[in-house]
Order: structure tokens, then sequence, then C-alpha cells
């Protein structure tokens, strides 16, 4: 890749980079790492942006959550993410989910779900096979708002970068603020970038223009791309988006992230979006 080339596709890390900057902190290996697994090929297909407009076949498999505030469904993806999807969903139909918790809240941008306790932590004697399933990360998915992401054991160091395995816990992000004024700004520059000249490849105009179209998404859809890369997306919230941002409205303790009032979790199904309507009608 010629340096025209790199200044043009480094822009896409310069945007994605000020999406993180108010909320991780990190390490000059872990930036390179995350630099490199952020790089888009081109051939990426955002398949959330399928659920998220409606695009959803009968036979694909759903998640309702239904909790004390109401019932959040969302599409799983098994051909992304199987072990994880597999993982949850036997959880799911052994009733383990029955009367469990939200066991954390950072207000507007996150919140931890299915946890035995509010406090997010593991019964003793607890099975920890659930918790260590491999990640399963890929570039068709991230994670946008209303996303699931499974929260399992974490093993690694910060200077050696950390991997977080799926398990029984799950994440549904909310959003960071992309209408920030100097986020907003930096990321309307980079979307209107163009290559100076006639150097760059056709390969590289490809992975930049996904990458557009990628930081599109999160400006259109919301998301906390901070994450990217470092955990399993495993579905995508698509009906209940009140009952979600009900949740995620909860105030919370400000150092253990625990909601003052607790949230419960009554059950979680999953059936075919078939099923979903039918049940809805």
């Amino acid at each position: 890749m010629n340096q025209s080339a790199k200044r043009f596709m480094g822009a896409v890390f310069a945007a994605m980079a000020v999406f993180t900057v108010s909320m991780i902190v990190t390490t000059v290996i872990n930036i390179q790492k995350h630099k490199k697994e952020m790089m888009l090929t081109g051939d990426e297909c955002f398949y959330q942006n399928e659920t998220l407009e409606g695009n959803i076949a009968d036979d694909a498999l759903i998640a309702v959550i239904s909790t004390d505030h109401g019932d959040i469904a969302a599409e799983l993806y098994p051909q992304y993410a199987p072990e994880a999807v597999a993982n949850f969903r036997e959880l799911a139909d052994s009733g383990y989910y029955n009367d469990t918790f939200v066991y954390s809240v950072q207000k507007g941008i996150t919140a931890g779900f299915g946890s035995k306790f509010n406090d997010g932590s593991l019964p003793d004697g607890y099975d920890k096979s659930v918790e260590t399933v491999d990640p399963e990360i890929t570039k068709d998915l991230w994670p946008l708002k209303g996303a699931l992401l499974s929260a399992g054991l974490t093993h690694g160091t910060l200077w050696s970068g950390q991997e977080t395995y799926s398990g029984s816990r799950f994440i549904i992000p909310g959003s960071i603020d992309f209408e920030d004024e100097d986020t907003k700004k930096e990321l309307e520059a980079i979307l209107k970038a163009e290559p100076q000249d006639n150097t760059v490849s056709a390969e590289d105009l490809a992975s930049f223009e996904k990458s557009k179209e990628l930081i599109n998404m999160f400006c259109k859809y919301g998301g906390t791309p901070n994450v990217s890369q470092q955990i399993t997306v495993f579905g995508q919230t698509f009906d209940g988006w009140d009952v979600l941002d009900s949740i995620l409205s909860e105030p919370s303790d400000e150092n253990t992230l625990i909601p003052v009032a607790e949230i419960e979790i009554t059950g979680v199904k999953v059936m075919t979006y078939a099923e979903y309507n039918k049940a809805s009608e």
C-alpha cells in the first residue's frame, strides 16, 4: 500500500478512535492491536442492518427477554456465532434466566443482563464451562445499540491484550453521544473524505467505502464502538426499544453500576420469527 493509500485508510481508524476517547483507557500495545482489528476488507456484510430495517426471515431465531419493565425481542445469529447462540439457547431453554437480574447499568450506555445475583456474580459451584465458550469475532457484526454481547470470563492482561469468552451473562449496549460537537465534526470530515489522487487501489477504496458505511450505521442507530472486535456479538434487538431505554435510564451506584432498584428478568424464550409474530397478534 503506498503512502497516499495509507493516509486514506488511516482516516478510518482515526474516526473509530474518536468514538473511544471519552470511554476507554488502554495501552499503546492494545491501541495498535485494536487498529489492526478494526481494519475492514470491503467484503463485510453488515447483517444487523437487515434486522434493524425489519428484513427478518420467518425461520430466523428470535430471543424474547422478559423483564419487569417489559419484553425485548432480538434476532439471534447462529450463522456468525454458533457456539455463543447454542450456549445462550441451552440456558434459556433450561429456564436458567428465570428470576435473574439486570446487574449493571451505565446510564444510557450499557446494561448487563442474566445474572443469578443482582451484583453480577456467579453461583457457588456453578459450571464455569458455560462461561468459557471461545470468542466468535466477526467484522460482519458490531456493538450497535441493542446488540446482544456475550459476557463470560476474561483472560489475559491489559498489556498483552484481554479476551472475553462467551458465557451466561450478556450485555445490551445503549449508545455514546454521537451528537457531541467535536465527535460530529470529526466524523463528518471522515465521511466526506476522498482520495487526493488515483494511486489508491480498488481494494483499498472498497475497504474505505465499507468503513464509511459502518460509521454511518453507528451514527444512525447508535452503539458503543469502543468494544468493537473485542467481544462476541450474537444478536440484535429489533423490538422493545422503549423497554431497553427504560432499563438504560435506571439509576445505579456510581462505583459498582448495580441498579439502585432491582431489575428482574422473568425468563428468556427462543422461537422463530414466525412464531414471534403469531404470538404478537
